[in-house]
């Protein structure tokens, strides 16, 4: 008899299990994909690239006044993520309308998706099928200002030959008036402003790959014409960051010289995974 009511119970977890995994997104009212170049949706990521003083992380997104996401925190892209954020691995994209859309990031009431704090809101237009990041930061100013900014890219995500890798890079470092962008000591991208995106640039990989020491790739960012040798303004060095046919976004963030909330890091969102 027990083994008959374990039987029936595993059944209807079974079922449960296969209902969600048939959702769109489990956690969101809009269904998330991979990149799909045939969709006739726009297809959107958010990256939650602004420093505040205080570390929220029960932000929520809304699109067109419907919640999109779970509880987020900042250095988030989603959905999906990327290396060194607070994200997963993936390189997911949200169903969206094509044409105008409202975005907003807010802070819920507590155990409710009710607004307490609207922090930014944005109108943004996707213009067709193909995956676009909103990249949302924001500006050194007092406790009682709020310049959250955000800037719309487009990522191109068409095949890459083995043994290259495609970058966008992004810089959201609002203390300096712009930065230098190296791989393994060797300048790739140079006086890149706040807020503004570089055209789309392919690095060699493995060996061939600017600057080789090793497995391990070493980005890193300088104020505009700093010297290779002085202090970096932000690192990351790990395998993860140079990837043969993979398509990803270099983000800077948070704020020069600064620590806690505000520490500024070298990230990465993933556009498309090979």
């Amino acid at each position: 008899m027990k083994k008959s009511y374990l039987k029936y119970i595993l059944v209807f977890f079974a079922v449960v299990l296969v209902y969600a995994c048939q959702k769109d997104s489990g956690v969101t009212n809009l269904a998330y994909r991979a990149y799909d170049v045939t969709s006739s949706q726009g297809q959107l990521k958010i990256n939650l690239g602004f420093a505040y003083t205080i570390n929220y992380n029960t932000l929520l997104l809304k699109i067109n006044d419907s919640v999109v996401s779970n509880s987020l925190t900042t250095r988030t892209p989603f959905p999906g993520g990327g290396y060194n954020t607070n994200g997963s691995n993936f390189a997911l994209y949200l169903a969206v309308k094509q044409g105008d859309n409202n975005v907003s990031v807010v802070i819920p009431k507590f155990g409710t998706v009710v607004d307490s704090v609207v922090l930014y809101t944005t109108k943004i237009n996707i213009p067709d099928n193909n995956p676009y990041t909103l990249h949302i930061a924001d500006t050194l100013v007092s406790s009682s200002q709020n310049n959250t900014q955000s800037i719309l890219v487009k990522n191109i995500i068409n095949d890459l030959d083995t043994g290259w890798c495609r970058f966008k890079f992004v810089n959201m470092i609002p203390n300096l008036p712009s930065v230098d962008l190296y791989l393994n000591g060797v300048k790739i991208k140079s006086a890149i402003p706040y807020m503004t995106a570089t055209d789309t640039f392919s690095v060699r990989t493995g060996v061939y790959q600017p600057g080789y020491t090793g497995a391990t790739s070493t980005w890193t960012v300088r104020p505009a014409g700093a010297l290779a040798t002085s202090a970096a303004t932000a690192t990351y060095a790990n395998a993860l960051g140079l990837q043969s046919q993979k398509v990803m976004t270099v983000f800077t963030m948070g704020y020069a010289g600064m620590t806690g909330t505000r520490l500024p890091y070298v990230a990465f969102t993933l556009d498309k995974n090979q």
